[in-house]
């Protein structure tokens, strides 16, 4: 089917928007995603999913396509050698012609009026980029309870101002990320979405967050494991991305600030008293300095990567 026409959002119509969808092996859960994806109270004709299918070899494209030949609506299924998920939503950029691109990660489903809700923000005001709330959801354990405690997937603001927005609920205007040059790829790099919200506000745009338009979230860590994993990433992907902001968060700072965390762990732990109890609280204090170290290695591998390079 042919991607729905640009609209005029002048005359009232709404506009163009292309869902893009970043899955490596997600065969399992896509389905799920896409489902809540095809049954938006968007009008249908004006909006398109793209999956981009990122080298995966579990037929994560045929279960797209599968799902989405039973919908009315356009769609598209990219298939890519394996580049991250910063190179899979550059692809999803390239392939759209909307007006307005919205994201979300494959291990999530959206309400039904996400895509509404988030329009709407866009379209009572000049802002580049709004995200949605996030709901975690998954397995209870002791990593998983301690991640949903410190509600730690979410759109971060500072000072009242949305400081960066993550891809798992957002929408973009196409034109401000074409200004941008969308996302930064860089191998085994993380924490693209701040850096993409970091350069647009740099280049004088806004970003806002939507009051509704839900995304529940099912792929928060559930091991020590995967949380120092990930946190290393985003440690890496802090130190190396960073050369190009401009708002203070330099691989120093960022260590001085996590190093601190480190030290301070059991008081940080203590905060959650209230919220969890204090048998809880105390059983998240190795947790909190698990998760500050592997981001301080990350930032030190990061240094050590620029230093090789003669770039710090």
């Amino acid at each position: 089917m042919t991607p729905p026409i640009p609209g005029d959002t002048l005359s009232g119509t709404p506009p163009c928007v292309s869902i893009v969808i970043s899955a490596y092996n997600r065969a399992g859960f896509l389905p799920t995603c896409l489902s809540s994806l095809c049954t938006q109270t968007y009008p249908s004709s004006r909006y398109e999913i793209i999956v981009v299918d990122d080298g995966s070899s579990d037929g994560t494209a045929d279960k797209a396509r599968e799902v989405l030949s039973h919908w009315g609506g356009a769609f598209q299924v990219i298939q890519k050698a394996n580049g991250g998920p910063a190179s899979a939503r550059n692809a999803g950029i390239r392939a759209s012609q909307a007006d307005v691109i919205a994201f979300i990660d494959s291990d999530c489903v959206a309400d039904s009026n996400w895509l509404t809700a988030l329009t709407d923000v866009l379209n009572s005001s000049d802002a580049a980029g709004v995200g949605g709330p996030l709901v975690n959801s998954s397995p209870k354990g002791w990593v998983s309870n301690y991640l949903n405690a410190a509600d730690f997937y979410r759109h971060r603001v500072r000072a009242g101002k949305v400081d960066y927005l993550l891809t798992a609920n957002v929408a973009f205007r196409r034109i401000a990320l074409l200004q941008v040059k969308g996302f930064a790829v860089l191998d085994g790099v993380w924490s693209e979405d701040a850096d993409l919200s970091f350069r647009l506000v740099q280049s004088g745009y806004t970003l806002l967050l939507a009051k509704q338009g839900i995304v529940t979230h099912y792929g928060t860590p559930v091991s020590v494991r995967g949380l120092i994993k990930n946190l290393y990433r985003y440690g890496y992907g802090n130190c190396v991305l960073s050369i190009h902001w401009k708002n203070g968060r330099t691989p120093g700072t960022e260590l001085i600030r996590h190093g601190g965390a480190i030290v301070l762990s059991p008081f940080l732990a203590l905060s959650y008293t209230r919220r969890v109890g204090l048998a809880w609280a105390v059983a998240f204090w190795p947790l909190i300095a698990i998760e500050h170290t592997a981001f301080v290695v990350g930032l030190i591998s990061g240094m050590m990567r620029g230093i090789s390079r003669g770039r710090l």
